[in-house]
């Protein structure tokens, strides 16, 4: 198993079901893509209130997977969108965050048999 997620909470609520986990990974990973897009655009036309808010849409999906570093860099981005501050660092941060869904998915369809 992959220590960049947890999935102790799916889980539980789950009743260990590894179909509905399987499921759930599947969405993840067919959802990510499209968000990750979206906050590039974002990004790029300096729409950091859309940032946010593509950002805070994102947070319930990774907090259900256990992904706390993940989770964390979506606050900042959220939270930088809300204040104003650190807009010079939103583009790296959204690099950053683009890189490790990659690694996420990356290490879901290893650890997993995911529809492909």
């Amino acid at each position: 198993m992959n220590k960049k997620y947890d999935l102790s909470l799916l889980k539980k609520l789950s009743n260990n079901d590894e179909s509905f986990i399987i499921d759930m990974l599947n969405t993840f990973r067919r959802t990510a893509g499209p968000i990750i897009e979206r906050m590039e655009k974002h990004v790029s036309e300096k729409r950091y209130e859309s940032l946010g808010r593509e950002a805070h849409k994102f947070i319930p999906g990774v907090s259900f997977l256990g992904i706390k570093h993940l989770e964390a860099d979506l606050l900042k981005i959220e939270e930088n969108a809300k204040t104003g501050s650190d807009i010079d660092k939103m583009d790296e941060l959204v690099m950053q965050v683009k890189a490790k869904v990659k690694e996420l998915i990356d290490a879901f369809e290893q650890d997993f048999k995911l529809n492909q």
